[in-house]
Formats: C-alpha cells, sequence, structure tokens
C-alpha cells in the first residue's frame, strides 16, 4: 500500500508522511489514479531501485528523523548509512571556483578519514563535494529533489553515474518520473542534515537552500553546525556569516572539521593561516589577496599587495602556471587550493550515541579558506 501512495503523484511526499505520522490510514490517502504496486514493483526492479520504510533493514533515519518526518526513500546502491558515519557538505550552484575547489578538498578529505560525505548533486559545492569523495575512493551519498531516472541537473549526468558505478547511494523521496519542481528542493535539504552528523557550509547567499540544511540540522539538537566565514561585501557569502553570527562553529580548514567532529589532530595544519608551503612570499602576499574568489584587476591587486609591478608579475605567472589562479580581461581569480602541509589526525575515543563521531586517518587534504567567495544567488535548490 506504501508502495501505490509513494508512486501516486500528487502533494509533496513530506506531506504525506505527516499525515501518516498523525494516525492516518495509508488506504485512506490513495487515490483512484493511484498505480498498482506490482506495476511500480517492477519498474524500480528495472530501474535497479530499491523501497525502503522505516523498519526495514538499512533503513538510516531511525536514530535521526527528520521533521516533517520521512515515510519512504526509493534507493539506488547501498542503503545511505546512518547519520554517525556521515558529513553533509553543501554549498551555492554559483559559487565561485575557489570555493568549489574548498569543496573538493573537504569532500576528498572527509572521505580519507573514514566518513561519507552527503550533499544534493547540485552543479557547483554539490557536485564538488560528491567528486572529492569519489576522488578518494570514498563514500558519498547524493539526495535528489526528483525521480532517479530523471537527469537533473543535466550536467551532474556523468556524475551520477560514477556515484553509482562506484559504489556509492542515490536516494529520494520523489518515484521514478518525479519531476525537480522548486518545491521539492527545501524538503530535500532537512534529509540531507538528517543523514549527517554535521553539516559543513562552504558557500551560501542570504536565504539560500544552504541555509535550510544547516538549520534542520540545529533544530534536531545534534549534529553540528560548521561554517567556512567570508568576506563582508561578498554576497555569495551572506549566509555564511549569518549563521556563523547565530551560533554555528566557524571553521578555515579541514583540520578544523576534524577537530568539532571528534578527531586528535596533529601537526602544523590547525593554523587559521595557510601554510602554503612551496610558495615565495610574493606568491603568497597575491594568493592571500585573491582569498576570497573574486576578480580583481591588476591596479586593485597591485595596490592590495603592494609588490613592484615587475614582481607581481612574476608572481601572477608562477602561480598561472601552477593552476591557482587565473588572469581574463576582467581580472585575477583564484580558482584552485595550494597545497599545505599535512595533518595527521588520530581516531577519537567511541562516541557516545547523542554525539557522533567517525574514524579520521591519516593524509588529510590541505587547508581550504580563510574569507569567502564570489558565487550569488540560491534559489533553494542548493
Amino acid at each position: 500500500m506504501l508502495l501505490s501512495l509513494a508512486a501516486t503523484p500528487g502533494p509533496l511526499p513530506a506531506a504525506v508522511a505527516t499525515r501518516l505520522a498523525e494516525g492516518r490510514d495509508p488506504a485512506s490517502l490513495l487515490r483512484p489514479h493511484s498505480p498498482e504496486p506490482g506495476a511500480v514493483a517492477a519498474r524500480l526492479d528495472a530501474l535497479g531501485l530499491r523501497f525502503l520504510i522505516p523498519g526495514d533493514d538499512g533503513w538510516p533515519l531511525s536514530a535521526t528523523p527528520p521533521d516533517p518526518p520521512c515515510a519512504w526513500l526509493f534507493v539506488a546502491g547501498p542503503a545511505p548509512p546512518e547519520a554517525a558515519a556521515s558529513v553533509a557538505v553543501v554549498g551555492g550552484r554559483r559559487a565561485s571556483p575557489l570555493r568549489r575547489a574548498a569543496a573538493r578538498s573537504i569532500g576528498a578529505g572527509l572521505a580519507r578519514a573514514g566518513w561519507c560525505v552527503v550533499s544534493g548533486g547540485a552543479v557547483g559545492v554539490d557536485a564538488a563535494a560528491h567528486g572529492g569523495a569519489l576522488d578518494a575512493g570514498g563514500a558519498t551519498v547524493v539526495v535528489l529533489g526528483c525521480g532517479m531516472d530523471v537527469p537533473y541537473p543535466r550536467a551532474n549526468t556523468g556524475l551520477f553515474a560514477r556515484v553509482r558505478a562506484s559504489g556509492g547511494t542515490l536516494t529520494s523521496e520523489h518515484p521514478p518520473g518525479g519531476q525537480p519542481r522548486a518545491a521539492n528542493f527545501l524538503p530535500r535539504n532537512r534529509l540531507i542534515a538528517a543523514l549527517s552528523a554535521a553539516v559543513v557550509v562552504v558557500e551560501a547567499a542570504e536565504d539560500s537552500g544552504s541555509l535550510s540544511t544547516a538549520r534542520a540540522a540545529g533544530s534536531r539538537g545534534v549534529g553540528h553546525v560548521l561554517v567556512l566565514p567570508g568576506a563582508p561585501w561578498d554576497p555569495g557569502a551572506d549566509g555564511c556569516n549569518q549563521l556563523i553570527r547565530d551560533g554555528a562553529t566557524l571553521v578555515h580548514s579541514l583540520t578544523d572539521i576534524l577537530e568539532e567532529l571528534g578527531a586528535t589532530v596533529g601537526g602544523d595544519s590547525t593554523s587559521a593561516n595557510p601554510a602554503w608551503s612551496g610558495l615565495d612570499p610574493p606568491a603568497r602576499a597575491v594568493l592571500t589577496a585573491l582569498i576570497d574568489g573574486q576578480l580583481l584587476t591588476p591596479g586593485r591587486l597591485a595596490a592590495a599587495t603592494d609588490l613592484p609591478q615587475a614582481t607581481l608579475d612574476a608572481a601572477l605567472l608562477d602561480l598561472e602556471l601552477a593552476g591557482l589562479i587565473r588572469r581574463t580581461a576582467a581580472g585575477v581569480q583564484a580558482v584552485s587550493l595550494p597545497p599545505s602541509r599535512v595533518a595527521n589526525a588520530t581516531p577519537p575515543a567511541p562516541p557516545p550515541s547523542t554525539e557522533p563521531r567517525g574514524p579520521p586517518e591519516a593524509n588529510l587534504c590541505a587547508e581550504v579558506l580563510e574569507c569567502g567567495g564570489s558565487g550569488g544567488d540560491d534559489d533553494g535548490d542548493d
């Protein structure tokens, strides 16, 4: 009966789940056009999908039920792990190249430290975080706001195929054929939060979908909300700074994130200032001026660094050849993160059930960001 109800076009799954939680008989919610469950099951088999409900083996939300509740999940691949083993990494679709690089580094570092990386499969920060986890050979969970046979966003269809081929998980409340309507994405974000012990916000404009994910985590009273700060003039970081003002934990690096999750981290990479070993002082000065991800004209960059023109030109050439910046007619922009000294993490003590943690290991990624990126408006789907 629930399978037939889950495949019935109509109200949002979260609304139906709320009615079921209030004690409504599932049969009373069926409609004349509700499909036969046998036909739905055959369709799921053809697509390689499973249907999970509370109480099933592998149901991931027993310890961290979302609000509104979740009555079912369609799953491709292994069942998502419980929240104690996962960290969400979220941000905007139009985040700057540097913020996307930060998300990829965080995703890879978390995966190497034994965490599953959860995000929403959108372009931008979400895709970078998933890709980083896959690059590191780790696990990732994509929580979609549509049916898993619907190619949305189309630009990420290759990423979704890679997730499935690598043993990762795609999941959604929406049945095959469910379209990516705008109303689907805020409810989707509560699932990202419920599937994670912590939410790392890499980029968030004011009133963005990333804020709703962070607030869903905070409203449960468990889990951490960790935020990369942004420059006050950067609209793409308005939401990040707002979360920090509201009490979220400010983090500068993967090391900070792991320490918040309970790892004991050694080495020098806990410094708030990136070490960026291997860069000479002029190159470090240029990268520091560009760290918020925005474009600077050569004149503004010279004023910000106070470097002689010949020294500035040489530093820009070195950084460009290293793939760390991009020069265009509009100006200069940082697009990638330089490596810094490697931290060593040792596993935390076994966690209590109310404060889930994971088993960090060695070889963590580089420092991430010290202040924000460009990357503008969110419209709720990321």
